[in-house]
């Protein structure tokens, strides 16, 4: 076993001035350790920070790395953990009543700790042991002796409507069965006393990899998660379940095996790179987008993916669309420059080709239509091409029919489906994806050797080498005809940019920066109008006023 570990202060990557990260990673082989140079894929001009998330497997190895080879005792950790809770319930919550219901485990063993904390500083604080003494783990164990020593009050039998807030400490992150029994029956009686709850590190009941419910689980008002967020923070309906979540630092550090899947999400800070503009630059510096959208039937698709891409910083964009759409480009967005082509008939060659070799990065497929002139420009973008490619809307529902288009592209791919696409492209249904989304993204980007951006309430990107990114940005107002067709555009546009910038960054982080911004334009319209009443063009207009720096 050769892990990397992430001893940063910031559990975050860090990369500056091509390569050089602040904080501090190290490999480590058998018991001895070097200070090395990790995530070389992330190499960039910019300063960039993105905040590492660990799954449960992840999260023990860092455990056990601290106890065993960074010698931090198992009761310094537990005792900073449960100082964590203590003082977010101080800051946060009414602290007159305290009651920490505490499991066999050592998430138990955290929640009598910071019982016994709020009791010693003066508040009314008890606790309610749940499951059986005899499993006790070893901090569990030394906890409640603790806590007898200091006569911490235990209740068996709590009215959980008495207290003001209540502690769930029941179950960390390593539950990984539906919650059942006497354990399912405190966690509905919590629910149902809408008292406040603080969870201990995840909400008892979700699973910290994918999010899930099992079979029951807290609804807190407020998550109190130990040295690194977990995915299943993040991921519905884990996110709903979590409330506020505060990250407390208590002293482990992330322990990797080369190879395993890395998680990551982004903040607003990470747009700056996105966002800024050369002074010295033109409309080549900044790109040139070729479009392959619309059709006779559809032309809002390709105007609005088109408008995106130039509103987001592109510097030209040709439409390669049907000949009906030229009147409603000339009238709706006049920057763009068409290559057009009739329905039915063969494909203008020379046009085609003009068009591509005068490209930098193509998008496909919003409005397209999947008839057989849609499968012929599918086709010969894909096998044609050594341009980056996104593909969206009706050329995922080609490649369904036919997935080789994909897998024998000639060029750099990402796609972005919605579950329903996925559950085309993949032939699963769409509870099954959603019951694992950065499962189902890592596959198919392994399998297609794509990035791929699988939208749903919270869009995971996903690379071929196994990154993962999380959004956590966006809101309903995202949900509304065009809003997938602005991502392509906008997706489209920050990696042409990033492509002629020449900058190292990959494109999972790029795709990742484009749907963290594209959910913030939601949250942005949805702030001066209705979430229910947001329109995709909303969206576009909210371009002008992100700033990533606010």
């Amino acid at each position: 076993m050769n892990p990397n570990i992430n001893s940063s202060h910031k559990r975050s990557l860090a990369v500056e001035n091509g390569g050089r990260f602040r904080g501090q990673f190290w490999d480590v082989v058998g018991q001895k350790s070097f200070l090395s140079v990790a995530f070389q894929d992330f190499f960039c001009k910019e300063v960039m920070i993105m905040k590492e998330l660990v799954t449960a497997e992840q999260m023990r190895r860092s455990d056990a790395f601290a106890i065993e080879h960074q010698h931090m005792a198992s009761p310094v950790l537990m005792e900073r953990a449960a100082l964590a809770v203590a003082d977010e319930i101080l800051q946060h919550q009414n602290p007159d009543k305290i009651l920490a219901v505490c499991g066999t485990g050592n998430n138990g063993g955290d929640g009598a700790a910071a019982a016994r904390i709020l009791r010693l500083r003066g508040y009314d604080a008890e606790i309610c042991p749940v499951g059986n003494p005899e499993k006790y783990s070893e901090g569990m164990r030394t906890q409640m002796k603790i806590a007898g020593n200091y006569r911490i009050p235990v209740v068996n039998n709590p009215v959980f409507t008495e207290y003001t807030v209540i502690i769930d400490a029941l179950f960390g992150t390593g539950l990984s069965r539906a919650v059942t029994g006497a354990y399912a029956e405190v966690i509905d009686q919590i629910n149902e006393s809408h008292v406040p709850v603080v969870s201990v590190d995840i909400p008892s009941g979700i699973h910290t990899d994918t999010g899930a419910v099992l079979g029951t689980a807290v609804h807190a008002a407020a998550t109190v998660t130990f040295a690194f967020e977990k995915p299943g923070l993040l991921l519905p309906p884990g996110s709903v379940c979590s409330g506020t979540v505060y990250q407390a630092e208590i002293g482990v550090s992330g322990c990797f095996l080369p190879g395993e899947p890395r998680y990551y999400r982004m903040e607003q800070k990470d747009l700056l790179p996105f966002r800024k503009r050369n002074p010295l630059g033109n409309k080549g510096t900044f790109g040139k987008i070729l479009a392959v959208a619309g059709s006779r039937e559809i032309c809002g698709a390709a105007l609005l993916c088109s408008e995106a891409a130039f509103r987001a910083g592109a510097g030209m964009v040709r439409v390669l669309t049907e000949e009906n759409n030229r009147l409603p480009f000339l009238l709706k967005l006049p920057e763009a420059m068409l290559s057009l082509y009739r329905d039915g008939e063969p494909l203008p060659e020379e046009t085609l080709t003009g068009a591509l070799e005068w490209s930098d990065l193509a998008l496909i497929g919003p409005g397209l239509g999947t008839g057989d002139t849609a499968r012929e420009l599918v086709k010969w973008l894909l096998s044609g091409s050594s341009i980056p490619v996104v593909i969206d809307a009706d050329a995922l529902n080609l490649i369904a029919r036919e997935p080789s288009l994909l897998k024998k592209a000639s060029c750099p791919t990402v796609v972005t489906p919605h579950l329903g696409e996925m559950a085309r492209l993949t032939g699963k249904s769409i509870s099954a994806l959603k019951q694992n989304l950065p499962a189902a993204a890592l596959d198919f980007a392994k399998e297609f050797h794509t990035v791929c951006v699988l939208k749903d309430a919270r869009t995971v990107v996903a690379s071929p080498k196994g990154t993962l990114f999380i959004n956590s940005s966006g809101c309903s107002a995202l949900a509304t005809a065009g809003s997938g067709d602005v991502l392509t555009g906008i997706l489209a546009s920050l990696l042409v940019q990033q492509k002629n910038a020449g900058s190292s960054l990959p494109a999972e982080c790029v795709a990742a920066a484009a749907v963290f911004l594209h959910g913030l334009l939601g949250e942005q319209a949805a702030g001066q109008m209705s979430e229910a009443s947001v329109l995709a063009g909303d969206l576009i207009r909210m371009l002008e006023h992100t700033d990533p720096l606010a």
